[in-house]
């Protein structure tokens, strides 16, 4: 079994233990809460906060995406390189959360949609000329990622909402990041 599909299982095991139960106690418990990192010292949070998705359609929207890049990424770039890629994800989105939210005692972020962001930007800057379908419109990937981007700068500034742009923006760096580094620096 693979590292993609290792993380998806891993993903709905937390994300059903936490809808069997009190799911925001448990998200308040384990989920990314940069207030509290920033007071306690609970830097856990960044890491555990991703296996936890507040639905089934977050669940499955982020796994199936997930899915779909990470199986190709995951053999392009060999276990190590992607192991890497997904912690430089983690990294980029959880900082790019801390960063807005870490005086917000409210704040709670759940979900791998930061570390999916960086697997799909570091396939994008690799293949920028492929054709992606999005929600049935094919666009070049790097219309995508122009569109995404955009949309996610205009989310970010938006208050109210579920969805952590912030998170989305960092992944999406840290991708982006890592791919460069894989074109320039890293032997292959």
């Amino acid at each position: 079994m693979g590292i993609t599909v290792s993380i998806i299982i891993g993903c709905a095991a937390a994300s059903l233990w936490a809808w069997s139960g009190n799911s925001e106690y448990i998200w308040k418990q384990w989920g990314h809460v940069p207030y509290l990192m920033r007071l306690r010292g609970e830097w856990h949070r960044l890491f555990t906060g991703v296996f936890f998705h507040s639905d089934i359609m977050h669940l499955a929207l982020n796994s199936f995406v997930f899915y779909s890049f990470g199986r190709l990424m995951e053999t392009y770039y060999g276990k190590s390189l992607y192991l890497l890629l997904l912690l430089m994800g983690l990294i980029g989105s959880g900082l790019a959360t801390y960063l807005r939210y870490r005086n917000n005692p409210y704040y709670i972020s759940i979900g791998l949609s930061g570390v999916v962001n960086a697997v799909v930007f570091s396939f994008i800057l690799l293949n920028p000329t492929t054709t992606l379908i999005v929600w049935f419109l094919p666009l070049p990937a790097w219309v995508f990622a122009l569109l995404y981007i955009a949309y996610s700068i205009y989310g970010g500034f938006q208050e109210g909402g579920y969805i952590n742009h912030w998170a989305h923006l960092g992944g999406a760096a840290a991708g982006v990041f890592f791919a460069l580094m894989d074109l320039y620096i890293l032997p292959m």
